[in-house]
């Protein structure tokens, strides 16, 4: 019957899954075998107006997403008639505030923005917290969430408040361009401290302990990742090649759309996303509601929630020291200009073959902050006349590894990691990165053939809400991305990373972090 669904659906009707990330607006056509037909993109800028502020210009926002879905649309040689649905991915949290005409009263606040620090930090010292926040969301309140940033415009822009009609996350704001129909998705509401993950709705509670109570009236209605909220309107259309009325449903958060495209959909599977964020998932049909979890959301698959572990400790501090450091020394002392293909390549091979000593010296991926150490920032510890470039190479690529396991540790108190991990993200790109993972982590890796999670995570949503697959999982079985190899950990590293490990958790604990008694025990394979 399945097959039969299938084919008559599936050659017929595409999908168009939208990406709007950091600083890169993405558009991708998707059939339901989650073949890509169409890639666009289009850049925009961030905007750091002071420090510890960082937004984005909203009209430029919106310009960036229409040229996008334009060029994708022209790319392709499919009939916009022929779109099935459209569904949006964005940033989590941050804040997006609207007028009923689509144009902004402000500019989004992205994420990364620590503004708000303060109001975070007094809210979890506050002993009535763990009972009114953090067992109805499964998350910990952060200085980038939309509480804060409510707050904190309270206090410092009282007046953009009668000038907002909507409070929406960045992908719901592009709906809202779209369709014309504000809606916030059940993703974004429950995974950013405004509505309660059990019920699936926004909690005024929640808003009395924020202190943000008035904001509740700028609330829209909270629709399923699955369940259209809209539809493009003749406007849209014109301007971005779409046909009037393709239905736009409510997509995802990014975090769950990088899930959704790596394949999860097994409990206890666990997921490692190696990007700007050090993202660590796994889906569970029992919601963890304590102060152990970064974050816990609802999943677009019935009963289940997502679980995750995550800090900004990621990848990019590899390119902030491929940038300042490695290729400002090869524009001094190199005999010709190098381009970061080939920088990259240079790091590789100065660390192929190369086993340091549990004593070499160790980074501290931090160059955007942490949520680990209190004010924390990067830098080298350990570091003698006698060691070189090969060791701070090294160490870069370790204290990204480092950050992740410190973070798998964590999940490990609640799941019982014993199969193969998905796999995905920048480090999956390096053979070199992608065998220390799993040297360290200690289980195979699946690396997923994934060119955009973004896009594809959300073309899944408008395939289901469409119709071309029943529910998600089916969606995931024909879209997601396919294993392009596995990579197995090789036992004789074993014991020297989980030395190494360990004396990197020292570091961090010297420098004020909180860190379980509980040794890294190298999973096992089942």
């Amino acid at each position: 019957m399945e097959d039969e669904f299938l084919g008559v659906f599936v050659g017929k009707k595409f999908v168009l899954g939208i990406d709007n990330g950091g600083t890169v607006i993405k558009a991708a056509l998707y059939d339901g075998h989650g073949v890509v037909h169409a890639l666009a993109q289009s850049h925009m800028d961030t905007l750091v107006p002071q420090p510890l502020f960082t937004e984005r210009d909203c009209e430029e926002l919106w310009q960036a997403n229409i040229r996008a879905i334009r060029r994708c649309i022209d790319q392709s040689e499919v009939d916009p008639a022929d779109i099935a649905g459209i569904a949006i991915t964005g940033h989590g949290n941050g804040l997006y505030l609207a007028r009923k005409d689509g144009s902004a009263p402000r500019n989004g606040i992205i994420s990364t923005d620590a503004r708000a620090q303060s109001y975070a930090d007094r809210w979890l010292a506050d002993p009535e917290y763990k009972e009114r926040v953090q067992a109805k969301t499964g998350s910990t309140v952060w200085a980038g969430q939309p509480p804060a940033l409510l707050a904190w415009l309270d206090d410092n822009e009282p007046d953009v408040f009668e000038e907002t009609d909507y409070v929406l996350s960045c992908k719901d704001y592009i709906r809202l361009r779209l369709t014309g129909t504000a809606t916030l998705e059940t993703t974004d509401a429950c995974g950013v401290c405004l509505a309660n993950i059990m019920t699936r709705e926004v909690d005024p509670d929640l808003f009395d302990f924020f202190g943000i109570s008035r904001w509740l009236k700028k609330m829209p209605p909270i629709v399923d990742s699955t369940e259209f909220g809209g539809q493009v309107t003749e406007e849209v259309a014109k301007l971005t090649g779409l046909a009037v009325g393709t239905p736009v449903a409510g997509g995802t958060m990014d975090i769950v759309a990088g899930a959704l495209a790596a394949g999860l959909t097994d409990e206890d599977e666990l997921t490692v996303i190696t990007g700007t964020w050090s993202i660590n998932e796994v889906i569970s049909s029992d919601p963890r509601l304590d102060n152990t979890v970064f974050l816990t959301d609802v999943y677009p698959i019935p009963d289940t929630w997502l679980i995750l572990e995550g800090n900004p400790n990621g990848v990019s501090n590899l390119d902030w020291y491929i940038r300042n450091v490695v290729r400002r020394y090869l524009d001094v002392f190199g005999d010709r200009e190098m381009s970061d293909a080939e920088v990259f390549a240079l790091c590789e091979k100065l660390i192929h073959d190369f086993t340091p000593d549990v004593q070499d010296p160790f980074f501290l991926p931090f160059i955007n902050g942490t949520s680990i150490i209190p004010d924390g920032r990067a830098g080298f510890v350990g570091m003698t006349s006698y060691h070189d470039m090969r060791h701070m190479v090294r160490a870069v690529y370790e204290g990204v590894i480092f950050s992740h396991m410190h973070l798998i540790k964590q999940l490990r108190g609640y799941i019982d990691l014993t199969g193969h991990v998905r796999f995905t993200g920048g480090a999956a790109n390096s053979q070199i990165w992608t065998q220390m993972f799993a040297d360290a982590i200690g289980l195979p890796l699946d690396i997923v053939d994934v060119e955009e999670s973004g896009t594809l995570g959300s073309a899944m949503c408008a395939a289901v809400a469409a119709g071309i697959h029943p529910d998600v999982q089916t969606a995931v079985k024909h879209m997601a991305g396919k294993t392009r190899e596995t990579v197995y950990p090789n036992p004789e590293f074993a014991e020297l990373f989980q030395k190494r490990f360990a004396r990197f958790e020292s570091h961090l604990a010297s420098l004020g972090a909180d860190i379980p008694e509980t040794a890294w025990i190298a999973a096992k394979e089942s």
